[in-house]
């Protein structure tokens, strides 16, 4: 591939996750809204129904992200590696310019980012269903959310 061809490619990647990490954002804090308003309304077995099908989509979307910004990272090194030759073209580009070492943290600090917004809106599920509950606040009673329904 020529060099015009790998930074396209570069941004082209970027914006793919970008893009999954949107979406991912999207369903989380689609959660946190659910979460607090629908919770408490949940019986034992509707809410782990409900849990279950989220964290397959989240856990899905924080899969395919980190592949994503993988696969960048991955191009990255690429791109500052040619860079670096004497007769490249590419001193201009910021991954050139910058360097090597971003590259190797970025991929793990998205993984890190995504899985801690998948378990915040866990937590907050949880937190929110108990708050809401011990107010005796839906139509399932604190004795009854913890029964099989």
């Amino acid at each position: 591939m020529t060099n015009y061809e790998l930074t396209y490619l570069f941004y082209e990647a970027i914006q793919v996750g970008n893009g999954t990490m949107a979406n991912y954002m999207t369903l989380v804090f689609g959660m946190l809204v659910t979460s607090y308003l629908a919770a408490h309304r949940l019986d034992r077995v509707m809410m782990w129904i409900a849990l279950v099908i989220y964290s397959m989509f989240a856990l899905g979307f924080c899969n395919e992200i980190f592949q994503s910004y993988s696969d960048f990272a991955r191009l990255g090194l690429l791109l500052a590696e040619r860079g670096q030759l004497p007769d490249s073209d590419l001193g201009w580009f910021g991954a050139v310019a910058v360097g090597e070492e971003p590259f190797h943290v970025i991929p793990k600090l998205v993984a890190l980012m995504t899985l801690a917004a998948y378990a915040g809106s866990i937590a907050f599920f949880f937190r929110a269903r108990k708050a809401n509950l011990s107010k005796g606040i839906g139509p399932v009673k604190p004795r009854d959310a913890d029964n099989d329904a």
